[in-house]
C-alpha cells in the first residue's frame, strides 16, 4: 500500500502542477532542482510488456489498414444505395416508409439528410417514437454536412434521446464524436415526443414536448455554423414524422414521400459505370447467392463500350497501385451462358487502363478464378473495375485483389509497410479484441477455412463485416513479426465453443480440431499463451459463473493457458470491496472477480483482469487512481489465487500530442506501482481520413501508399527503444518535483537510462545527479518528443511530431548533469 500511495501521490503532484502550471512562472532565482539517481541499488525488474497494442476492427483497422486484400466490399453484402425519401439521402440499413412517418431497423449510425438544406440559425423539430427501452438513442442532426455510411461519418450536431438512459444528448461530430451535454430527461415509451432545436450562432438549446431541456453555447474552434438536418439513429430502431425546420423567412415541413427515382441496384461500396452507347442493368440476387444473403448480377443488354462495376478500396479512398508490379486477385463468377468478363486497374476516372486480363465464364455453378496482371504506370487513387464488353449476364460473389509478395509480409494477406512500421515502432504484444467481439454473430469457427467462403456478420462498428482476416490470421501474423499476442473470444461462445478452439490452435494430429487446422493448411500448432473472455463486461455472479464454466473447458485441454477476464474501467478509489462506485459497468461489488479468484485458486490456475484506463492527456485520469485501487482490493481478498490485472486498453478521444504525454504518464505510473505485467495502446491502427467513429485515436496511421506514426505512437517506441530491465530509486527535488522521473539500469549494468516527462507549460531547469554508475563513454545520448498539445502527423508532414536524437558530450565525466526539461515533453538520457 505505501507504494501505491507514494506513487499516487507524485502523480497527483504532476497533475496539480498542470491544472495550476499557467499560474506560475519560472523565476530567474529558482530554488534547487535535481533529478537524484542511486544506481547502487535495484527498486526491482521491470516488464517489458509494456510497449503494445489493441487491434480492433474499429476504424477499419483490418480491412483498410493491416489487411493486404484491396477490396472494401468483396463479397457485396452491402445493400444498394436506393433512394428511399423523395428529397432526402439515407446512409445506413434499410429506411422504411409507412404513410407520414419513416424508420429503420437497429443500426450503426443510421442517418437520413435532407437534400438542398443549408441552416444557418432557426429551429429543426421532429416527433419521436420508441417502442420500447433498449440501449441506444435518436433524434436529430443538425447543421450537417459530408455524411456518409459509418457511425459517425458526418459534420453536425446531434441531437438525441435515449430512452434507456433517460437523457436527452447533445454530441459534436466531425467524423468523430464528442459529448457536449448529457441532461436528465423523461422519455416514455410508446408515445409520439416532439424533439426540438434552437440554433442562434454559437447558442444551441433543446426542448422536449415544449420543454426546455438543454441550453449549450459551443464557443470551441470546432463549432459547425451551417448544414443540413435530418434523422439518425444509434444502436437502436425509432420511428419519426413531422420533421421541419424553420429558418429566417419561414418554416418548412420536410414529408416522408416514397422516393420514384430508378437507379442501378449495386451493393453500396461498388459504383456502376457504361461507356459509349453500351445499356446494361444491376442487380442483388438473394435467390443463388455466393455466400452471405445476396451477390451482385451485371448485365450488358446491346449497343457499344462496357457495362461494368468498379471499387475504390475503403470507403472508396482510392487504391495506390505501382508500375512494373506484381497484382493477384481471385474472382467468384457463375452465368447461365458463356460470357467473357474483363478485370481492370484504371485509374480514378477510369480514362486510363493500367492492366487487364480476361477471364471466361462458362458456368452457372459458382467457380473460383485467378488472375494476375502488371500496371504499365502507377497511380495513388485508382479503382478495380469488372466489365462486360458485348451482350451477356455474369454473377459476382466474391472479389479478391492483393499485391504480390514484394508487398506482403513473409508472405501472408498482411500489408509489409504497416507491419514493419508496428515492429519499428517498438510492438511487444498485440491484443485482437474489443467491442467487435461482443456481437452475437463474432464467432471463431467463421474464420477458418478459405477466405472466400467464410460468412459474413453483422459487426460491432459496421454491419457488412467479412471474416476474411481473422483470429488465426492474427495469431499467424504476430508469430511471424515476432509479437506477444491475445486473442478475444466472446463471451456469447459455449464452453464447448471455446474447448474446441483451444483444441484447434494447440491440438496435434491426435485431436479432432487439430486435424482440422492442419487440414486448412496450418500443420504446427499456434504458441497459443494468452486468451481472454470477454470485453468490457458487467463481471458480477452471472458473468463470473460463465467465465468458470468456459474456463474449466479451456483448461481441460490446454492446462497452461493464462485466461484473461474482460473487465472495464474505475473511475472511482475503492476503499471497500463491497461498495464500489464509478464502475463502468455498472457493478457496485466486487463478488464476481471474488469467485473467479477462488475458483483459480482451486485449480491452481492463473487469471488476469484487464482494466481499461482513459490517457485524454496531458493529466493523469482518475482511471489509473482507481485501476491501482482495483488490485490492492483483490490483494485484500486474501484468496491466495495467482492473478494480475493487466491493462488492454489505454483509450483517448485523440491522436494528438496531448495523448502521447497521456500515455506517457499512465504508462509511467503503471511502471512504478510494479504489479501490471501488460500494457496496451488503443488504438494500434487508423486509415487517413477514413474514420467513422468517436475513436480517432490511432497509434499508426496509414494511408493506401504511405504508413507513418502519431505522437502515442512514438512514446510507444521510446519506451521500448529504450527499455532497461532494472528499475532505480529516482529522485525528482526542487522545482523538479513536478516532473515524471524514472531511471533503469540494464541486465550487465553498462548502461543507464533516464526518463523525464513534463507534463506543464514550464520549461524546467535541473540537474541530474547519479550515484553509484561510472560512465566509460562520453557521450550521452538524447531523445526528446517535445511539442503542442494538439500537434498530430499528417501524410504530408509525418515527422512534424517526433522524437529528435542527439549526443552530448559534457566536459566533465560523472558530474551532475545540467538539464532544460522543455514543456509538454518526454526527454530520455542514455548513459554508458
Amino acid at each position: 500500500m505505501r507504494r501505491r500511495t507514494t506513487v499516487l501521490r507524485s502523480l497527483w503532484q504532476i497533475l496539480l502542477s498542470v491544472l495550476l502550471g499557467s499560474c506560475v512562472s519560472v523565476l530567474a532565482t529558482e530554488p534547487a532542482s535535481l533529478i537524484r539517481i542511486d544506481a547502487s541499488h535495484d527498486v526491482r525488474t521491470t516488464t517489458p510488456w509494456l510497449t503494445g497494442a489493441c487491434i480492433e476492427d474499429v476504424n477499419h483497422e483490418i480491412y483498410g489498414g493491416l489487411y493486404s486484400q484491396m477490396i472494401f466490399g468483396e463479397s457485396f453484402q452491402e445493400p444498394a444505395d436506393i433512394p428511399i425519401a423523395k428529397g432526402f439521402t439515407a446512409h445506413g440499413q434499410s429506411w422504411r416508409i409507412d404513410r407520414d412517418t419513416i424508420g429503420s431497423p437497429v443500426g450503426n449510425g443510421n442517418k437520413l439528410i435532407a437534400d438542398h438544406v443549408e441552416l444557418v440559425d432557426g429551429k429543426v423539430s421532429v416527433e419521436v417514437r420508441f417502442d420500447d427501452n433498449s440501449g441506444g438513442n435518436a433524434g436529430l442532426i443538425v447543421r450537417t454536412s459530408q455524411a456518409g455510411p459509418g457511425i459517425d461519418q458526418f459534420y453536425g450536431y446531434e441531437v438525441a434521446l435515449d430512452p434507456e438512459r433517460q437523457i436527452v444528448r447533445l454530441g459534436h461530430h466531425c467524423n468523430d464524436f464528442t459529448l457536449l451535454q448529457d441532461v436528465p430527461c423523461d422519455i416514455p415509451i410508446g408515445k409520439w415526443i416532439k424533439l426540438e432545436t434552437r440554433l442562434r450562432g454559437t447558442v444551441i438549446e433543446v426542448f422536449v414536448d415544449g420543454d426546455p431541456k438543454l441550453h449549450f453555447t459551443d464557443d470551441s474552434a470546432e463549432a459547425i455554423k451551417a448544414g443540413s438536418v435530418g434523422l439518425r439513429h444509434f444502436h437502436r430502431r425509432a420511428s419519426y414524422r413531422h420533421l421541419a425546420y424553420q429558418d429566417e423567412q419561414e418554416l418548412h415541413t420536410l414529408p416522408f414521400v416514397d422516393a420514384v427515382d430508378k437507379v442501378d441496384e449495386v451493393s453500396r461500396m461498388w459504383t456502376s459505370f457504361r461507356t459509349h452507347t453500351a445499356q446494361g442493368r444491376f442487380e442483388l440476387d438473394s435467390d443463388r447467392f455466393f455466400v452471405g444473403r445476396q451477390s451482385q448480377q451485371l448485365i450488358h443488354a446491346g449497343g457499344e463500350g462496357e457495362v461494368g462495376l468498379y471499387n475504390q478500396g475503403l470507403n472508396r479512398w482510392g487504391m495506390a497501385f505501382q508500375s512494373g508490379r506484381l497484382y493477384e486477385g481471385v474472382v467468384y463468377f457463375r452465368s447461365d451462358s458463356s460470357c467473357e468478363v474483363h478485370v481492370s486497374l484504371q485509374s480514378k476516372e477510369g480514362d486510363r487502363t493500367l492492366a487487364e486480363t480476361t477471364i471466361s465464364v462458362s458456368s452457372n455453378q459458382w467457380t473460383k478464378h485467378t488472375f494476375s496482371f502488371t500496371p504499365d504506370d502507377s497511380c495513388r487513387d485508382g479503382r478495380f473495375a469488372i466489365s462486360l464488353t458485348a451482350p451477356g449476364k455474369v454473377n459476382v460473389g466474391y472479389v479478391s485483389l492483393q499485391p504480390g509478395e514484394w508487398r506482403r509480409f513473409h508472405g501472408l494477406p498482411v500489408r509489409r509497410d504497416v507491419a514493419e512500421l508496428l515492429q519499428h515502432q517498438g510492438i511487444t504484444m498485440l491484443r485482437y479484441g474489443g467491442s467487435m467481439v461482443n456481437t452475437d454473430t463474432y464467432r471463431w469457427q467463421n474464420m477458418i477455412g478459405p477466405r472466400a467462403e467464410r460468412p459474413p456478420y453483422r459487426g460491432h462498428w459496421y454491419d457488412f463485416s467479412t471474416n476474411g482476416w481473422g483470429i488465426f490470421d492474427f495469431m499467424e501474423f504476430c508469430e511471424a513479426a515476432g509479437f506477444e499476442y491475445i486473442p478475444t473470444l466472446s463471451m456469447n461462445e459455449t464452453p464447448e465453443s471455446v474447448a474446441q478452439f483451444a483444441e484447434y490452435a494447440t491440438g496435434d494430429a491426435s485431436t479432432a480440431w487439430g486435424r482440422k487446422r492442419i487440414a486448412n493448411g496450418h500443420a504446427r500448432p499456434y504458441h497459443l499463451k494468452y486468451l481472454q473472455l470477454g470485453n468490457e463486461e458487467r463481471v458480477d455472479e452471472q458473468y463470473a459463473q460463465r467465465f468458470i464454466e468456459r474456463a474449466q473447458a479451456i483448461w481441460n485441454v490446454h492446462p497452461e493457458l493464462t485466461l484473461v477476464v474482460g473487465d472495464f474501467v474505475y473511475s472511482d478509489v475503492i476503499h471497500d470491496s463491497q461498495h464500489v462506485t464509478g464502475a463502468a459497468s455498472g457493478i457496485t461489488n466486487l463478488n464476481g472477480q471474488q469467485q473467479i479468484l477462488e475458483f483459480a485458486k482451486s485449480q491452481n490456475k492463473r487469471v488476469w483482469f484487464d482494466l481499461h484506463v482513459w490517457t485524454g492527456g496531458p493529466g493523469i485520469d482518475r482511471s489509473t487512481e482507481g485501476m491501482l485501487s482495483f488490485i490492492d482490493a483483490l490483494e485484500a481478498m486474501q484468496t491466495g489465487a495467482n492473478f494480475q490485472v493487466v491493462v488492454f486498453e489505454l483509450n483517448a478521444n485523440n491522436h494528438s500530442h496531448r495523448r502521447a504525454i497521456g500515455n506517457a504518464l499512465a504508462l509511467h505510473a503503471i511502471e512504478q506501482d510494479g504489479r501490471i505485467p501488460v500494457t496496451l495502446s488503443a488504438n494500434c491502427l487508423q486509415p487517413d481520413g477514413q474514420n467513422d467513429n468517436g475513436w480517432d485515436q490511432g497509434l499508426l496511421f496509414l494511408s493506401p501508399s504511405s504508413v507513418w506514426l502519431q505522437p502515442p505512437g512514438y512514446v510507444t517506441q521510446l519506451f521500448a527503444k529504450y527499455y532497461q530491465p532494472r528499475l532505480l530509486k529516482c529522485t525528482p527535488e526542487g522545482s523538479a518535483s513536478s516532473l515524471a522521473c524514472s531511471a533503469s539500469l540494464s541486465e550487465q549494468g553498462d548502461v543507464l537510462c533516464c526518463r523525464v516527462i513534463n507534463a506543464t507549460d514550464q520549461t524546467i531547469r535541473t540537474q541530474l545527479r547519479i550515484d553509484g554508475f561510472q560512465r566509460t563513454q562520453a557521450t550521452i545520448e538524447v531523445a526528446q518528443l517535445v511539442g503542442q498539445l494538439d500537434d498530430t502527423n499528417t501524410e504530408e508532414q509525418m515527422n512534424r511530431i517526433a522524437p529528435k536524437i542527439h549526443e552530448r558530450k559534457p566536459q566533465e565525466a560523472n558530474t551532475d548533469l545540467p538539464v532544460t526539461i522543455e514543456p509538454y515533453s518526454i526527454t530520455i538520457f542514455k548513459f554508458q
